[in-house]
C-alpha cells in the first residue's frame, strides 16, 4: 500500500495536473458564478491599515528560488478582477486591539431546508450533552492519553497515540507503543481544540487540564526533536516521539484522580525503521528528556489540522487566568510561531531533521512543501502557504488565494485519494480562520465566499465529487459543517439537520460502549487495541470519537454567524450541570 501510495504522490499526481492544466482553460479560483445565492453584506467600519506585498506572481520560477519579503509594508495584495461581488471589499486590516470577539461583516446564505424546532434543538443537545457526561468525555481522554508523567521530573505532556495497546491486568493498565503515530495530530488537533474552546467556555478544571497537557503534547513534538542545546533549527517537528518508560498513578495531586495504577512503555518502538515517507531512529541527547527515539518527516497530512487549531491559541492566552494553563498554550503558541517561521522562511518546505540531527528539506516527496505545483496555477496550495503566514508573521506574505476553492491541486489531489480532502479543506479554514484573527477581513471575507461555494457543492445531493461514494462522506461533511460553522460558515436548515443525523448515530454508537473505563472491575484481564480496544469505533455514519466534542468549539468560537440555522443549544453546552437534561 505504502509503494502505491509513493507512486501516486510522486508520478500520477504531476502527471494529472499537468494534463489537466493543458487540456482545460485556466478556472479562475474566486469565479463566484458557482456559488448558489451567497448574499454577502460587509461591514463598513472596519479600520483601515496598510497591507503587505505578496511573493512574485511568476508562475514560472522555481520552487526553489521563490524568496519572502518579510518586510515589505504599504503594498497591495494582488487580487484578481470580480472578487468585489458588487460591494466595496473590506479593507485588509490587523486588529489594533486585543482580538475580534465577532464575525466583522454580515454573510448569508439562501435558505434550504425547513428549520429545526427550538424543541428539537434542545433534545438534541441533550442527547449530546449526556453521552459527554455518561462517559466523562474530558477525563476519559485524559487517562487513555499517553505522554510523559510529571512524576518523572521531566516535563510532562499528553497526546493521543493511535498505534498503542493496552493491556489490562488486575487493577494496572499498560499502554504500549506499537507504531510509528504518522498522523496522530489531525485526532490531536480536535482534541486540544475541542480543550482549550471547553475550558473558555465552561470553566471547567478538566478541560482545562485537558487543555494544558494536550498543549504541552504539541509543544512536545518541538521539544522532543531538538537535538541538542546548540540545535541551530530547533522548531522543526517530527511525526512523533518515543520517550522513556514509566510506572505511575493517577493522582489526587495533579490529575484529581484516584490513585489509578497506569504504566506506559515506548521502548517497544525503540527500532530502527526505514520507509518512503518517515524514518524511525534513536535521537540520543535530547535537552527535555534525554534518549528517547523519533519518527521524522512531519507532512501536511497533519499540519493542516494544526494550524486550523492554532487558530484558537491566541483566545486561551487572552482570556484564561493566569496559571499553568496558559502558561502551557503561551509555549505552544511560541512553538507554533517557530515551526511556521521556518517553514516560511525556507519557501514553504516543512523540514525535517534525519538520524545525524541535520535539518533538511524534503525535497523527494510532495508531502513536506506547499511549492510543488505552483509552476501550474499560482494558487495551488496557496491556503497551505497563507496559514504559515498568518501565524509566522501575522500578516500575508503568498500570492493571494482568492476564495480557496477549485484549485487544479485540489481537484486531481481529491479525484486521486479521498484523504486530500481533507488536507484541502482543513487548510482552507485555517487560512481563513487565522485572517480573521490577525484582522485580515478581506482576505476572510472571499475565503468564507470560497467555504460556502465548497459547502454547496459537497452537500448537492447530485454532487460530482468524486469523495462523496466514499463510506464516511456523510459522517465527514458533518464534522467539517461543525468546524467551518466555526469559522463562520452559516449552516443550512438542511446542512444542520444533516450535523444533527451524524452525531445521533453516535451517540447509539458509543452509549453502550464497554471499555470506558479500562481499570474496572467489569472489563476482563487482557490486550486491548485501538481500533475498539483503548478507543470507541463507530460505524461509519458516526462522528468520530475524538470530534464528538466539537460543539465545545463551536458554541465558544467568536466568529459563529448569527445568520446561521441553529443545530445546538450552546446554552445548555455552556453549563455542564444541565448536561444531559
Amino acid at each position: 500500500m505504502k509503494k502505491y501510495l509513493k507512486i501516486y504522490r510522486n508520478i500520477l499526481i504531476p502527471i494529472m495536473m499537468l494534463t489537466f492544466a493543458c487540456s482545460t482553460s485556466k478556472q479562475k479560483a474566486n469565479d463566484l458564478g458557482t456559488d448558489k445565492g451567497a448574499d454577502i453584506v460587509v461591514a463598513t467600519d472596519v479600520p483601515d491599515v496598510p497591507d503587505v506585498k505578496p511573493l512574485s506572481d511568476s508562475t514560472d520560477a522555481a520552487v526553489n528560488d521563490i524568496t519572502v519579503d518579510a518586510d515589505a509594508q504599504n503594498a497591495d495584495i494582488a487580487s484578481d478582477p470580480g472578487t468585489e461581488t458588487g460591494t466595496d471589499v473590506l479593507a485588509d486590516t490587523q486588529v489594533p486591539d486585543g482580538l475580534p470577539r465577532k464575525l466583522p461583516f454580515k454573510f448569508t446564505r439562501s435558505a434550504d431546508g425547513d428549520p429545526i424546532p427550538a424543541a428539537d434543538v434542545k433534545s438534541f443537545t441533550s442527547k449530546v450533552t449526556g453521552l459527554w457526561k455518561k462517559i466523562d468525555y474530558a477525563r476519559w481522554i485524559l487517562r487513555t492519553s499517553e505522554g510523559v508523567d510529571p512524576s518523572t521530573g521531566k516535563d510532562d505532556y499528553l497526546a493521543w497515540y493511535n498505534d498503542m495497546v493496552a493491556t489490562k491486568k488486575g487493577d494496572t493498565v499498560t499502554f504500549s507503543a506499537r507504531g510509528g503515530e504518522h498522523n496522530m495530530w489531525i485526532s490531536g488537533s480536535m482534541i486540544l481544540s475541542v480543550a482549550i474552546n471547553g475550558y473558555l467556555l465552561t470553566d471547567d478544571w478538566t478541560y482545562g487540564k485537558l487543555a494544558e497537557e494536550y498543549c504541552k503534547g504539541l509543544s512536545a513534538m518541538i521539544k522532543g526533536f531538538v537535538w541538542d542545546k546548540n540545535d541551530p533549527a530547533p522548531f522543526l517537528m517530527p511525526r512523533s516521539i518515543f520517550p522513556m518508560d514509566q510506572d505511575f498513578t493517577l493522582d489526587a495531586d495533579h490529575w484529581k484522580d484516584d490513585g489509578r495504577h497506569k504504566i506506559v512503555i515506548f521502548s517497544t518502538m525503540y527500532q530502527k525503521q526505514d520507509g518512503w515517507n518517515a524514518h524511525t531512529f534513536k535521537w540520543p541527547h535530547n535537552p527535555t528528556w534525554g534518549y528517547e527515539y523519533v519518527t521524522n518527516m512531519r507532512s501536511k497530512d497533519d499540519v493542516r489540522a494544526i494550524v486550523r487549531t492554532t487558530t484558537f491559541l491566541p483566545y486561551i492566552l487572552k482570556d484564561a487566568p493566569a496559571g499553568p494553563v496558559r502558561d502551557a498554550c503561551q509555549e505552544t503558541m511560541d512553538m507554533m510561531i517557530g515551526f511556521n517561521k521556518d517553514i516560511v522562511d525556507h519557501g514553504y518546505y516543512i523540514r525535517t531533521k534525519d538520524a545525524d540531527g541535520k535539518a533538511r528539506k524534503v525535497t523527494e516527496q510532495d508531502l513536506g512543501n506547499y511549492v510543488q505545483y505552483i509552476s501550474l496555477d499560482k494558487k495551488n496550495e496557496c491556503t497551505a502557504r497563507l496559514s504559515s503566514d498568518l501565524i509566522a508573521y501575522r500578516k500575508p506574505l503568498t500570492n493571494d488565494c482568492g476564495n480557496g476553492w477549485g484549485t487544479i491541486y485540489e481537484k486531481v489531489a481529491t479525484s486521486t485519494h479521498y484523504y486530500n480532502y481533507s488536507i484541502v479543506w482543513d487548510y482552507h479554514m485555517a487560512a481563513l480562520g487565522n485572517a480573521l484573527v490577525y484582522g485580515y477581513y478581506g482576505i476572510a471575507y472571499r475565503l468564507l465566499e470560497g467555504m460556502a461555494i465548497r459547502m454547496d457543492t459537497y452537500m448537492d445531493p447530485n454532487t460530482k465529487e468524486p469523495g462523496a461514494k466514499d463510506h464516511e462522506w456523510g459522517r465527514d461533511m458533518a464534522m467539517l459543517l461543525v468546524q467551518a460553522a466555526s469559522m463562520g460558515l452559516p449552516l443550512t436548515a438542511r446542512e444542520a439537520r444533516h450535523v444533527q443525523k451524524h452525531w445521533l448515530q453516535a451517540v447509539k454508537d458509543y452509549e453502550n460502549w464497554s471499555n470506558w473505563d479500562l481499570w474496572s472491575d467489569k472489563v476482563p484481564d487482557g490486550d486491548y487495541g485501538t481500533g475498539g480496544g483503548i478507543r470507541p469505533r463507530g460505524t461509519d455514519d458516526g462522528i468520530a470519537i475524538e470530534a464528538i466534542g466539537l460543539f465545545l468549539e463551536y458554541c465558544n468560537s467568536p466568529f459563529k454567524n448569527p445568520a446561521g440555522a441553529t443545530f445546538v443549544d450552546c446554552d445548555m453546552v455552556k453549563d455542564i450541570a444541565s448536561w444531559g437534561k
